[in-house]
């Protein structure tokens, strides 16, 4: 108790004729660790100001304390995964961090200062994304280790996949289409439209490569339908808009088009299967195995991850105070 009552009175002051002015105060506990008012700020900052930006006066307050519990609870959630990865061993040096950083910043083709000028733009700093970066490695390794041996993908998942997926057991006439978009502007992390056409041309490269589409999809896409790992559902042929007409147009199921410019980015699309009536076309089950087996896989790891995530926090102590 005397712990507890010691954490929650921690404040920092500048003392000044004789006053002391709180400039900081804790707002969680977790378990050793305390979570600052000015770390939470600093983390929520791009986030905080979209906000007030956008929501409406009579709706603001309530929007931002959202937002404040949103990024406390995935600051606290990242507290836990650290604690969790030095009791295991888990760590990184800053020579490693250091290698993914200007690993990421070259396959940008970005000079040091335009990588800086970049991650101003989102309210970040070389320093504070190197610190995100940490995290995110470490949290992948402990994945690794505490999670991914429990993932089982069968041939019986995978087939059942399949077939909801790639058009047997779907009613609907038309094409089930999945895409990826990179725009430019306000709306895109593209600076301008020619980097956005060569990060659509990467991408796609990605994907003829072997790698997932839903993951390139999940991860870079600009598009709303990155949630849902580009997947935007079937489509009749009039309902399509003229560039989809285009990329798709003597694509066969599971093959990619080539990118496509519109007004605002560049696309390319993936066609999982096509039908009209008792007429069904779909990508052969082996040229699409390993890509259903990576997407199923993912999709397991994040349940189990967010069932582990549940009972770490259940053996720690946490207490919010914002």
């Amino acid at each position: 108790m005397l712990k507890k009552f010691i954490f929650t009175l921690i404040f920092v002051c500048i003392c000044s004729v004789g006053h002391a002015k709180v400039i900081d105060r804790v707002v969680a506990v977790v378990n050793e660790d305390l979570i600052t008012l000015s770390e939470l700020n600093e983390e929520g900052e791009h986030f905080f100001k979209k906000i007030r930006a956008e929501a409406p006066a009579d709706q603001l307050e309530d929007a931002l304390h959202h937002a404040r519990k949103q990024v406390l609870n995935s600051i606290i959630d990242r507290k836990l995964l650290l604690q969790r990865a030095e009791k295991r061993g888990i760590t990184l040096s800053p020579e490693e961090i250091d290698m993914q950083y200007y690993g990421i910043m070259e396959k940008n083709n970005l000079t040091p200062d335009q990588f800086s000028a970049e991650l101003a733009k989102i309210g970040s700093s070389p320093e504070t994304y190197k610190q995100s970066l940490k995290a995110q490695i470490i949290r992948q390794r402990l994945i690794s280790y505490e999670i991914r041996s429990k993932v089982v993908i069968t041939n019986e998942d995978i087939e059942k996949y399949y077939r909801e997926e790639y058009g047997l057991e779907n009613k609907e006439d038309g094409l089930h289409i999945k895409q990826i978009g990179v725009l430019w502007g306000a709306k895109g992390r593209a600076k301008d439209k020619q980097d956005a056409r060569l990060k659509a041309e990467q991408l796609r490269g990605m994907i003829m490569a072997g790698e997932n589409f839903a993951d390139i999809a999940t991860e870079y896409s600009d598009l709303p339908s990155a949630r849902d790992g580009g997947d935007i559902g079937v489509f009749a042929e009039d309902e399509l808009s003229a560039p989809m007409r285009q990329g798709l147009a003597g694509l066969r199921p599971g093959e990619v088009s080539l990118v496509l410019e519109t007004p605002s980015g560049f696309q390319f699309f993936k066609l999982l299967s096509a039908r009209q009536g008792n007429v069904i076309s779909q990508a052969p089950l082996e040229l699409v195995r390993e890509e259903i087996r990576a997407t199923l896989h993912d999709r397991q790891m994040k349940e189990k991850f967010d069932k582990w995530v549940v009972k770490l926090r259940e053996h720690s102590y946490v207490e919010e105070q914002l």
